[in-house]
């Protein structure tokens, strides 16, 4: 796969996304791949966990913004649903999730990491939910994953103000779980998937399913709020003014 590189060692698959020129946006091509692959995975006994991380010194900057304005309704509708199956497979799938985060997590990058049942970080992470930057809200599952984490009041003080996490600060909340120094991040993550995936993996199945309870019905509401955004005048503001690098004039409509 062209945007994802996989590498497997001792029953864990490393994923790696790599889209060098977008910073690891999420693009057409990264979702198609990273839900083959996941789907693939998922359904291989042989797999035992799964590390999601980012190539270039960046976990993932979040959605593709060029793509955002291609096609209809249903194009958009196609696009985040890829999403919503691949967060699926991740919190209410079988296997344990690391996410190991160096560099920007921002917006659907956040929504990604949240996902994963570990987050272990480096020290030049920065984590910022920036959907409203383009005028939209939190998606990917990030309104259900990140109150698990860090509650209710913080979940919605960290989304409508779209502040930047430094690492150490993401550690204080519970964004991350386990902070590393650059160099030891891929072998920090692997050491946490080996661990995570040490016990029987029925009881780790069974409980991911249990709690993932409430997920779908999260993901059905935010596709519905996420597609009127789409459609409002300030994701079309937001979104040119992002391309023509300049500040947005906001109407409420």
């Amino acid at each position: 796969m062209p945007h994802l590189r996989r590498e497997i060692e001792e029953g864990v698959v490393t994923f790696t996304l790599d889209v060098p020129d977008k910073k690891n946006a999420l693009t057409a091509e990264l979702r198609a791949e990273l839900l083959e692959g996941i789907r693939h995975d998922e359904a291989d006994a042989a797999v035992r966990a799964i590390v999601l991380a980012g190539a270039g010194g960046t976990f993932c900057s979040g959605g593709d913004i060029a793509l955002m304005g291609e096609g209809d309704e249903a194009d958009r509708r196609r696009r985040l649903a890829i999403l919503h199956e691949v967060v699926r497979l991740l919190v209410a799938g079988s296997k344990p999730v690391v996410a190991a985060v160096s560099g920007a997590a921002y917006g659907g990058g956040f929504s990604l990491a949240m996902a994963a049942d570990y987050v272990v970080a480096d020290t030049t992470a920065r984590f910022c939910a920036s959907f409203g930057q383009v005028g939209l809200m939190g998606d990917m599952g990030l309104l259900w994953t990140l109150p698990q984490r860090i509650g209710h009041a913080r979940t919605r003080q960290l989304v409508m103000d779209g502040r930047v996490l430094v690492a150490g600060d993401a550690l204080h909340l519970g964004i991350v779980d386990r902070l590393v120094l650059p160099g030891e991040l891929q072998h920090a993550a692997r050491e946490t998937a080996i661990q995570a995936s040490s016990v029987a993996p029925l009881p780790i199945a069974a409980t991911k399913a249990i709690m993932a309870d409430g997920l779908n019905a999260a993901l059905a509401t935010e596709m519905e709020a996420q597609m009127r955004l789409f459609a409002s005048r300030d994701h079309i503001e937001a979104r040119a003014a992002f391309l023509d690098r300049r500040q947005p004039t906001y109407t409420g409509r």
